[in-house]
Parts: C-alpha cells; sequence; structure tokens
C-alpha cells in the first residue's frame, strides 16, 4: 500500500464510488451506478410553512441520495397547542396541523427521491405520537450512537 493521503471533499466519479461498493460487499451495490452518482451530488431538502412572510414550521433533511436523517422539524409552538416544554423544535402536539403537513411534504419529497430510509432523533415522551402519525416506528435491530458536543447538552 501506497502513501494514505486524506482529502476533504475530494472529487470522486460514480465509477469509482459504484466500484468501491462492489468491491466491497456493501449493500448500495444492488442500486445502479447513477444511483452513485445521487449520492455523489450530497442533496439536502428544505420544507418551510409562512404566514404571509413570517416563517411558521420548517423541516430540514439531509441526503447521501439513498438514505436520509431529518436534523429539523420544527413548528411554532403557538401553533402546536398546548405544550410542556414550549420548544417549537420539539412537536408536542400539533392542533393547527402544519406539522403533519409539513412533515408529510417533506416525507413525499424524499419519497420522491426514492429515499429508501428515513431516519430521525425524537425526544419519546413528548413525540412519539406525532411521529408515529407521519408513519415513522422505532427501528429494529439499529440503536443510535452519536458523539454530542453540543454545549447546551448535558451529559449523563
Amino acid at each position: 500500500m501506497g502513501e494514505l493521503a486524506i482529502r476533504v471533499n475530494p472529487p470522486i466519479t460514480s465509477t469509482q464510488l459504484y466500484g468501491f461498493y462492489q468491491r466491497n460487499g456493501i449493500c448500495e451495490a444492488g442500486y445502479a451506478e447513477e444511483r452513485a452518482a445521487v449520492v455523489l451530488a450530497h442533496p439536502s431538502l428544505i420544507v418551510a410553512a409562512f404566514d404571509g412572510e413570517r416563517l411558521v414550521a420548517i423541516a430540514r433533511a439531509l441526503t447521501d441520495g439513498l438514505a436520509a436523517v431529518i436534523m429539523e422539524l420544527s413548528v411554532e409552538v403557538e401553533l402546536q397547542g398546548v405544550t410542556r416544554l414550549g420548544n417549537g423544535s420539539v412537536i408536542e402536539a400539533d392542533a393547527a396541523g402544519i406539522g403533519r403537513w409539513i412533515g408529510r411534504a417533506l416525507l413525499d419529497e424524499l419519497a420522491a427521491r426514492r429515499i429508501d430510509f428515513v431516519s430521525l432523533d425524537v425526544v419519546e415522551e413528548f413525540e412519539t405520537g406525532f411521529y408515529e402519525s407521519l408513519g415513522f416506528q422505532r427501528s429494529v435491530g439499529m440503536t443510535v450512537y452519536a458523539i454530542d458536543r453540543r454545549p447546551y447538552v448535558t451529559s449523563a
């Protein structure tokens, strides 16, 4: 093996990536090579709701073309209804239906892009019902690990 170099955002062709998948028995090899080009494009998606010019809800997803992670689904607290946390990034209630509407729009767009796996982090005590209403279910056989260096999160 020659000298290794670490590069950030190097140019990679879909042929290189698809070949890597095939050589290494990675499940993405089951997709056609043109899907590797989608992975390399690193698309992201934002869906937002406005009241006139006022932003009242936003949903953001990061995707590599095969899977997506919902990074945010936030609705103004006053439009949610009665909440305990009073935090727009935690969907405790959806009295106005905006959370479900914007969440469905985001999921529909991801489906149109042929995204096969969509995940998100949920504050279970407060959000389980809302996300289940969008079709999410607890992942079987998968546990999420994270490095969390956010300054506002206290470690356990």
